[in-house]
C-alpha cells in the first residue's frame, strides 16, 4: 500500500509543479518566458531582449541614430511581463528614449510591446511589432 500511496503522491507533485503553456491572454510561468527574443515587423529598428531565469533582462534597441540599451528586473504582470530598468543608456540629447517601466503582452512565444515613449514613428502605449523567441 505504501508504495502505491508514493507513486500517487509523486504525480500528484509532477501534476502540480508541471509548467503548462499559457493560453491566449494568460502569461507563461516565469521560467518558461526566460530566453532571448529579437524585434520583428519595425522597419529600420533593430532590438533584442534577454529574459534570465532569474528575473533579470537585458534590452538594446538601434533606431536611426538612436542607441538604447537597459538592464533591469522583469516580472509577470497581467497578460504579458513588465521590464523595469535599474539601469538605462541612452544620448542625453535623447531623454525621451528613457522609460521607467516597459509592458510586453505574451502572444504565444512572443511578446509585443507597448511603447512606452512618443517619438518619430513611435506612439505611447501602442503595440507595434512583436519581439520573436530565438530558437536555440
Amino acid at each position: 500500500m505504501s508504495a502505491l500511496r508514493t507513486l500517487l503522491l509523486g504525480l500528484a507533485w509532477s501534476l502540480a509543479t508541471a509548467v503548462v503553456p499559457a493560453q491566449a491572454g494568460e502569461a507563461a510561468p516565469a521560467a518558461a518566458l526566460a530566453g532571448e527574443f529579437h524585434l520583428d515587423g519595425v522597419m529600420e529598428t533593430g532590438s533584442g531582449l534577454r529574459l534570465q531565469e532569474d528575473g533579470t533582462f537585458e534590452w538594446y534597441f538601434s533606431y536611426g541614430a538612436l542607441d538604447l540599451y537597459a538592464k533591469g528586473r522583469w516580472s509577470p504582470a497581467g497578460d504579458g511581463i513588465d521590464l523595469v530598468p535599474t539601469e538605462f543608456q541612452a544620448p542625453p540629447q535623447y531623454p525621451q528614449g528613457r522609460f521607467s517601466r516597459m509592458h510586453l503582452r505574451q502572444d504565444g512565444a512572443d511578446l509585443v510591446p507597448s511603447w512606452p515613449w512618443d517619438m518619430d514613428d513611435f506612439r505611447k502605449g501602442v503595440e507595434r511589432g512583436s519581439y520573436d523567441r530565438i530558437d536555440e
